[in-house]
């Protein structure tokens, strides 16, 4: 099972963000809507299913992505802990019930405990419905509001459905709601189902 849940730390996926124009019922209130982009640590939990040849797992994950500090806490259906992943400016720490893996980056990690090659430095932008600057990209499209509905990037197919948007003081962002991501025979489904967001 954690071979399974680890391939979803990399494919936490993608939809666009847009300004989108906002009028509230209290004059008084001024809320601005801004790009994703434009945050860069959150506290975020999600639900997921990951499906291989192996079969399908499901569970959550919380995500939480500080200054100094960024932790994964993957849990299984009925909330137990599975594994968790920390990262620091020059470590990476896997830890299940069983083993502990340290490397100097996530990809490093992955690659020598799970031998699992995945953009791990994509996630951020992913997640936030953005493509990865550092992953070349194949081909991109958009709604009419400017949304990312669908991206090949990295061999990964990401499609999304529905946006969430979650607010920080006066600011309002928008993020992917749903998202299926796929490559060859593996498959992520992923719905997130709450942000805390702050700007750095």
């Amino acid at each position: 099972m954690i071979r399974l849940i680890s391939k979803l730390l990399f494919t936490f996926l993608i939809s666009g963000c847009s300004i989108l124009p906002w009028s509230g019922d209290d004059d008084s209130e001024i809320l601005i809507f801004l790009s994703a982009d434009q945050f860069n640590t959150w506290d975020l939990t999600a639900k997921f299913s990951v499906t291989s040849p192996e079969g399908t797992e499901s569970g959550s994950v919380r995500w939480i992505l500080g200054v100094e500090e960024e932790r994964l806490d993957i849990l299984s259906p009925t909330g137990a802990a599975v594994a968790r992943l920390t990262v620091t400016g020059d470590q990476a720490r896997l830890k299940t019930d069983d083993n502990e893996y340290t490397a100097p980056d996530a990809e490093s990690l992955f690659k020598e405990a799970l031998d699992l090659q995945f953009p791990v430095s994509a996630m951020r932008s992913w997640i936030r419905g953005l493509e990865s600057p550092d992953l070349p990209l194949h081909s991109i499209k958009k709604d009419s509001e400017g949304r990312i509905t669908t991206l090949v990037q990295n061999g990964w197919t990401v499609e999304y459905s529905g946006s969430l948007s979650i607010a920080s003081g006066h600011y309002r962002y928008e993020v992917p709601r749903r998202l299926s991501a796929s490559k060859d025979e593996f498959e992520i489904r992923w719905a997130n189902t709450e942000w805390q967001i702050s700007v750095q």
